[in-house]
């Protein structure tokens, strides 16, 4: 039976946004799920009917499980954060500008705040997942394309433009495939579940690691040739950060250690031995719920908080 908010502890709703799927649960303020579900996107339908219908599964969850103290939702693309807006998204075709924020706060009637969905899913991790107890940690989320995110000393580092921990975009090879932001040879053109898929040429990311943890040749010479590739990436996230924790995350960690065990592996050939020493990297412990437990947890180190960093995300009153 779900766990109701109750008096001496609230709990936090999160959103995240997907191009196919939108996953919504709500948990408490440590991060342990009390209810959960999962709605199709459905993107071709406009903003519009998205919002409502995740609106409408947010208070079906509210039914379940009692009041919420605040919504967090972690959307993909451009998001201007002060204006609460999801400007654009690769895969939202017609989603521009939208006030998305805003939109579902006066639906539930629900102080909301917005969020980057790797941000989330780092912010998920951090505090709630492998990233425990850790200070600083950096966190690559492995999907249709590569994200990322970042957490310095106990806070969410965006940058200057709310783009930092774009891990896709550290180029690896300058002679390598073209990536749709001009550059050659990015981690996510060889470490995305699209380039796994597309160089396995037989299915999805899904089956070329199934297939290479039966030891089939040619699926563990695409599994081999992502994860150096994987590794290159986390080795230059070390050799500036040198954060506590990396984490592997996205629906290709769920490949566990057949992914892990080699890029730990590339990681040890890149890196020296003591800068390397109390560097953990690890994979996902929260899986496919890091996004939206990670929003519920932005909304609930939001709320009432007197951190000026914070409260630029966050401009509207509940």
């Amino acid at each position: 039976m779900p766990l109701p908010a109750t008096r001496f502890s609230l709990n936090y709703l999160g959103i995240d946004l997907g191009g196919t799927a939108v996953k919504l649960g709500i948990s408490t303020a440590e991060g342990a799920p009390v209810v959960r579900a999962t709605i199709d996107t459905e993107v071709t339908r406009g903003s519009d009917d998205a919002i409502a219908r995740i609106a409408h599964a947010a208070r079906q969850l509210m039914e379940d499980a009692g009041p919420i103290a605040a919504c967090g939702i972690g959307a993909p693309g451009e998001l201007d954060l002060a204006r609460r807006h999801l400007l654009r998204a690769n895969h939202f075709p017609g989603w521009t500008n939208v006030p998305i924020a805003d939109r579902v706060a006066e639906n539930l009637a629900i102080h909301t705040v917005l969020e980057n969905d790797s941000n989330c899913a780092t912010w998920g991790e951090h505090v709630a997942g492998a990233g425990r107890g850790s200070r600083s940690l950096a966190c690559f989320t492995l999907g249709t394309g590569v994200g990322g995110g970042l957490v310095l000393g106990g806070e969410l580092w965006i940058g200057t433009n709310g783009a930092a921990g774009a891990f896709g975009h550290i180029a690896v090879d300058p002679n390598g495939p073209l990536c749709r932001c001009g550059q050659r040879g990015c981690v996510e053109q060889y470490a995305s579940a699209t380039a796994v898929a597309n160089r396995y040429g037989r299915g999805s990311a899904r089956d070329a690691f199934d297939a290479a943890a039966r030891g089939m040749a040619d699926a563990v010479a695409v599994v081999d040739w992502a994860c150096d590739a994987l590794a290159a990436g986390v080795a230059n996230v070390i050799h500036t950060i040198q954060p506590d924790v990396v984490v592997l995350a996205g629906g290709m960690a769920a490949a566990g250690t057949l992914l892990l065990d080699r890029v730990r592996a590339g990681v040890a050939h890149r890196v020296r031995a003591a800068w390397l020493r109390s560097v953990r990297i690890e994979c996902s412990s929260l899986g496919d719920d890091a996004g939206w437990i990670g929003a519920a947890l932005w909304a609930a180190r939001t709320l009432g908080t007197n951190d000026a960093r914070v409260r630029s995300h966050d401009q509207m009153t509940s």
